[in-house]
């Protein structure tokens, strides 16, 4: 890791325990207390900004911007998306299982009476912050030894680079909803906080079922955007 992306990361981190508004230290108090170049600093606060994390006014200093992220409803991944975000991705496995289809995973990916799943179910974090709990289905037969690979990695990359996969295109569905008592102590948040759950049906580059995922983002620092195409007036 380069010396500006440690710097990203430790300063992300510092970040997530200030209030939006708060003052952080100069680019001189940082490159001294970190014992680097001020360009090195300039390099990991350009991530930060870039990252909506952070913003500088002109003679007044940098301050912490409010804490939300955007995710596109696209077939972008999380690990993108925390990346656009100036953040480090990350994962904790939490279950990984073949299973008999349901009659919805069956339907989502397409599948026959006989047919299995594979499901991961992972907590998503940003820089160490718990930020999402997925739970990704895929048929076990299309992808054998599956469950052999890293799976707190991207699963994205690994479709891509190991079976040849890559989702092209995606359906969404979007909810608010609350958590349950094991989702809320896997996010860090209370049960009254509001999150979003979201369905992702992937189709592959030959337009074939692949990925079926449910998702609950904590609503307190996500926000999901649609971009729309010209429209007739």
């Amino acid at each position: 890791m380069k010396k500006y992306d440690a710097i990203a990361r430790d300063l992300s981190t510092m970040i997530d325990a200030k209030q939006a508004g708060d003052r952080i230290p100069s680019e001189q108090e940082l490159a001294a207390s970190y014992g680097v170049s001020a360009m090195t600093v300039r390099r990991a606060l350009q991530i930060l900004t870039e990252g909506g994390r952070i913003e500088g006014i002109p003679g007044r200093g940098t301050f912490v911007r409010e804490p939300t992220m955007r995710k596109a409803l696209t077939s972008t991944s999380f690990s993108e998306t925390m990346r656009a975000a100036g953040r480090v991705p990350s994962s904790r496995l939490l279950e990984a299982s073949i299973t008999a289809a349901t009659d919805a995973e069956r339907r989502e990916l397409d599948l026959g009476t006989q047919d299995s799943v594979l499901h991961i179910r992972r907590v998503r974090y940003g820089d160490d912050v718990p930020l999402c709990v997925e739970h990704t289905r895929l048929a076990a037969d299309r992808f054998p030894g599956f469950l052999g690979h890293d799976l707190e990695a991207s699963l994205y990359a690994l479709l891509r680079t190991k079976y040849r996969t890559q989702i092209r295109r995606a359906r969404f569905e979007v909810a608010a909803t609350l958590v349950d008592a094991t989702s809320a102590e896997h996010l860090s948040i209370g049960q009254d906080v509001p999150c979003l759950l979201t369905t992702t049906v992937g189709h592959d580059q030959h337009g074939d079922h692949v990925e079926y995922t449910t998702s609950l983002y904590r609503g307190d620092v996500y926000r999901l955007t649609l971009e729309a195409g010209e429209r007739d007036a």
